[in-house]
């Protein structure tokens, strides 16, 4: 054995698996700790590790890893049970007197890497400033014992694909705010598909790929002829370039994006009931099991939801525009001027409102796309694009565009630390309201989200992780140390 330049302690971390979300779990807990120490840090699988001599770090779940159900067998820790939840600790060894150990487990691959992302959140919050410092105030890690999971299920963003220029960093900084949904828009799958769906994978993130249903075209809803043209797209599309990609679903638009809420002698809510079901029953036949959303703009429904009745249960409806924070693209508090007539105004209308489109199909999955942040440049840069690489820009290209792209990060960070009160308030309220599942994703489009972690972004993960805490805690956790530094 080599004798070491450094004296004292020394921590080392023992991990259960080196697989999947845990891998990224047991990197990033690496890189986040071995920033304050001099020595490198010893990381090696828990069944081969002497659990004397040393300050441990123990990462997985009890399961997997031997050392941390010794410890949950003795009563020195909690075991996390609802699934994404974790438990983390530091505690006083067992096995050798003046020696910590930190334990980070989970109740699954999710609640570790979860659990990761909270103990690297506290060593950031706890580190002084003085360089010093860092080493003994690591060997001298504050006692304490924290079991956490989700309050709402599933959490994450919403994008036009060619607006992502990096997806790895993109979909790391999405697993630092502990979020595991992305859905994709693009008009013709990526060729590099398949890579994306498997790097998010390993980080415990979802993907939904959106398509059009006749989005952008001049259809008209209540026409057989158009209902039959664009379901044979649809059958197409979906056969050859969707079907095998390993997608967790996918998501569509169809004519809701507008204010008109009638045509003819129907209403539109449901004439696109009609015509989704038509779609996606052949799809559901083939695969009963496929998670299909339905992108549908509250404009156009308004208090005419009840007709939406008639949806295939299956069929998860994603709701946009049916208010004002945190639906709109500005996050304020009152509507903007020209939209008072088609949709509520204010934040207590727009949760009355929510309740009631949450609701009209019992025990439903209530789904809804945040606003508030970046979006693409409409009038100026889009144009429909057909089969492309995504997100293998280059770093020159995206430090420049992120440059370009911070004054308006500016003013909604500043929106946001003023308004963000009334997103919890809508969170926590329509989780009380919904009895199945939430999923809730913001729509974060050309806003440089892989070079920046911005404080309103972090925000946002962590009003979703649950929004019943008191309010200044997260102020606290959008302005970490971690999540400002791992880029």
């Amino acid at each position: 054995m080599q004798s070491g330049r450094y004296g004292g302690p020394r921590w080392k971390i023992a991990y259960a698996s080196y697989e999947g979300p845990q891998r990224f779990a047991v990197n990033e807990l690496q890189r986040a700790l071995q920033q304050y120490l001099p020595y490198v840090i010893e990381t090696r699988p828990a069944a081969e590790l002497d659990p004397t001599g040393a300050n441990l770090i123990f990462v997985g779940t009890a399961a997997e890893n031997r050392l941390i159900a010794e410890l949950e067998a003795k009563g020195l820790v909690q075991h996390p049970h609802q699934p994404q939840s974790y438990t983390i600790a530091c505690l006083p060894s067992p096995w050798q007197r003046n020696m910590r150990i930190a334990v980070i487990s989970g109740a699954d691959e999710s609640g570790v890497l979860f659990g990761v992302v909270e103990f690297n959140k506290r060593l950031g919050a706890f580190i002084p400033d003085d360089p010093a410092g860092i080493r003994p105030a690591l060997d001298n890690l504050a006692f304490f014992s924290e079991t956490d999971a989700p309050v709402i299920e599933n959490r994450g963003l919403w994008t036009w694909g060619y607006v992502i220029y990096d997806y790895r960093r993109f979909l790391d900084n999405m697993a630092r705010l502990k979020m595991n949904r992305l859905t994709i828009w693009n008009d013709t799958p990526p060729i590099n598909s398949k890579e994306l769906i498997q790097y998010a994978h390993d980080r415990g993130i979802q993907v939904i790929f959106g398509f059009q249903w006749g989005w952008g075209t001049k259809l008209n809803l209540a026409s057989e002829k158009d209902l039959a043209d664009v379901k044979k797209q649809v059958l197409r599309d979906y056969k050859h370039n969707y079907r095998g990609l390993g997608l967790d679903g996918i998501y569509f638009q169809t004519l809701t994006e507008h204010n008109h809420t009638v045509q003819g002698d129907h209403t539109i809510a449901s004439l696109a009931a009609k015509w989704v079901n038509e779609i996606a029953r052949p799809l559901l036949q083939q695969n009963p099991r496929l998670r299909i959303e339905f992108g549908l703009h509250a404009t156009s429904i308004q208090e005419h939801y009840p007709d939406l009745g008639s949806l295939d249960p299956r069929i998860v409806i994603t709701w946009e525009d049916a208010g004002v924070i945190p639906y709109s693209y500005e996050p304020g508090v009152t509507a903007s001027h020209g939209q008072e007539k088609d949709r509520p105004a204010n934040p207590s209308a727009t949760i009355d409102y929510s309740k009631k489109i949450a609701t009209f199909r019992p025990g439903s999955e209530f789904a809804m796309i945040a606003k508030g942040w970046t979006t693409l440049r409409w009038s100026d840069e889009f144009e429909h694009h057909q089969p492309f690489i995504l997100g293998e820009r280059s770093q020159a290209f995206i430090q420049n565009r992120a440059r370009e792209r911070q004054p308006r990060w500016d003013f909604v960070n500043a929106q946001w630390m003023a308004h963000y009160p009334f997103a919890l308030r809508f969170y926590r309220e329509l989780r009380e309201t919904v009895k199945g599942p939430m999923t809730v994703q913001g729509l974060i489009e050309d806003g440089l989200f892989e070079e920046r972690i911005q404080p309103s972004a972090a925000l946002l993960g962590e009003m979703l992780w649950n929004p019943n805490r008191s309010p200044e805690k997260y102020l606290r956790s959008a302005f970490n140390p971690y999540l400002e530094n791992v880029n």
